[in-house]
């Protein structure tokens, strides 16, 4: 216990002589050291600035490498990563399917949309992939991010949704329930 504490004393000691030494060259050379801290913030502010973008390239990346490999038919399309929000808020009507990029679920569903039945299909929707900050998407749109959803969006307002997971009959239901999807008012005239 003694080591650890002479440690941090010497520690301590050694910063409280970095800063002294900082503090009176800084004051004997002002401008120097005035432009000193302006270029560490500046170059501080730059990188912090490039990290941001980096990680919207890198997840964009991420996007094109891991999930649209999975895609393979064309009832299908993806967004771009960052863009999904503003194009589900400013299209006219848009299906879109909430899914893990993973799962059982999915694997049923693109093997469905994958094979024979995709000709019964009477539209496209969008892939939102549930990978990145999932609880505050499953927040905002209503959704289980451990689930494959469908939603129809109209002008960026919900107006039908169903989840792969509560059809009785799989294999019956779902091509019918992805081309009922968008006639939500019809679904509202029956109740």
């Amino acid at each position: 216990m003694k080591i650890i504490q002479n440690f941090f004393v010497s520690v301590k000691a050694g910063f409280r002589q970095i800063w002294q030494d900082f503090a009176s060259w800084a004051e004997e050379n002002q401008r120097k050291a005035l432009l000193t801290v302006l270029g560490l913030l500046i170059g501080v502010t730059l990188f912090s600035a490039t990290m941001v973008v980096a990680v919207a390239h890198i997840r964009q990346s991420e996007y094109v490498e891991l999930i649209h490999p999975t895609i393979k038919s064309n009832k299908i399309k993806s967004f771009d990563y960052g863009s999904e929000d503003q194009e589900i808020k400013s299209a006219n009507a848009i299906s879109v399917m909430f899914a893990p990029p993973y799962g059982q679920e999915l694997n049923h569903v693109l093997n469905t949309l994958n094979g024979e039945k995709k000709e019964e299909l009477n539209r496209t929707f969008y892939y939102y992939p549930l990978v990145y900050d999932t609880q505050n998407l499953a927040q905002k749109y209503k959704v289980n991010p451990s689930k494959v959803t469908f939603i129809f969006f109209e002008k960026g307002v919900e107006k039908n949704r169903f989840e792969v997971s509560e059809l009785t009959n799989y294999d019956e239901e779902f091509i019918p329930e992805l081309n009922r999807l968008p006639m939500w008012n019809i679904k509202d005239l029956d109740d």
